[in-house]
């Protein structure tokens, strides 16, 4: 059954993308919230100081921006209802698989972040939530794209090819005709 040039399946898949989309801008808005929690600490006992996600001059910010820049940018694009706008989703996908990657990079390199302080950086709550739904979110936004078919393309252009196949159909018809 077709609506608009598109057939059910089609609105199947848009709908199955949206929603990924919707989910991972859930996400990206959790990422800020996320933010206002501790990240790292440093030191320990009564010398032990805590710093939030959004805490000056510290990594942590750039997981945070861009896991709230991919949830923003798909949540914007899956709101956005006219034919052939919203947003690619491999551009939310790709942001939030940055986000990933460098909360895993803090992670890891959290004993490295300052040659005086070395093994006194620990991790806090919020760099676990960051890293999980940081990784999550990635993973929605990746089947997005990975569910996501592009049908402007002229090889699946419905009405090229109903038009092509009617002109083939009367072509061949008056191909058999003697």
């Amino acid at each position: 059954m077709a609506r608009n040039g598109t057939s059910m399946r089609d609105s199947t898949t848009d709908k199955r993308e949206r929603s990924l989309s919707v989910v991972g801008g859930v996400l990206g808005i959790l990422m800020f919230g996320w933010g206002f929690l501790r990240w790292l600490s440093v030191g320990e006992g009564a010398n032990q100081h805590k710093f939030s996600g959004f805490a000056f001059q510290m990594p942590t910010t750039t997981v945070i921006g861009l896991s709230l820049a991919a949830g923003l940018i798909a949540l914007l694009g899956a709101t956005e209802r006219r034919r052939g706008r919203g947003v690619p989703s491999a551009i939310p996908t790709g942001l939030a698989a940055a986000s990933l990657l460098v909360a895993i990079g803090i992670f890891l390199g959290k004993g490295s972040i300052s040659p005086t302080l070395g093994d006194q950086v620990g991790v806090e709550i919020g760099l676990i939530l960051g890293l999980v739904t940081a990784a999550i979110q990635t993973i929605v936004l990746g089947m997005g794209l990975a569910s996501r078919h592009d049908y402007d393309d002229d090889r699946f252009d419905t009405t090229t090819r109903s038009a092509a196949s009617t002109t083939r159909s009367a072509a061949s018809e008056s191909a058999r005709r003697p």
